[in-house]
């Protein structure tokens, strides 16, 4: 088990982790959102969340254990970088 500082917290792994994509409501947007989780192997922890009131965007949710702070910044950085994301909470 190793600990890492995040801001005030400290986190001790393996972590329950909680993500939120914020990304536009498309297709498209929500086709390479699916593609992401699969490559990282978390397709199977991906949900749907809500829609905004005017349509603009959908939010995904994913909760997984990982194991160290390099796959956790892994999934962040993956998510971040595909279009049509806005946010990665």
């Amino acid at each position: 088990m190793n600990a890492c500082g995040f801001g005030d917290a400290e986190l001790e792994f393996p972590v329950e982790v909680h993500f939120r994509v914020i990304a536009f409501a498309d297709a498209g947007t929500e086709t390479a959102v699916r593609a992401a989780a699969a490559e990282l192997g978390v397709a199977e922890f991906l949900a749907p969340g809500n829609v905004s009131a005017g349509g603009k965007y959908q939010t995904f949710n994913l909760s997984l254990m990982v194991e160290d702070l390099p796959r956790m910044q892994e999934i962040d950085r993956v998510f971040r970088a595909v279009p049509g994301v806005k946010m990665v909470l």
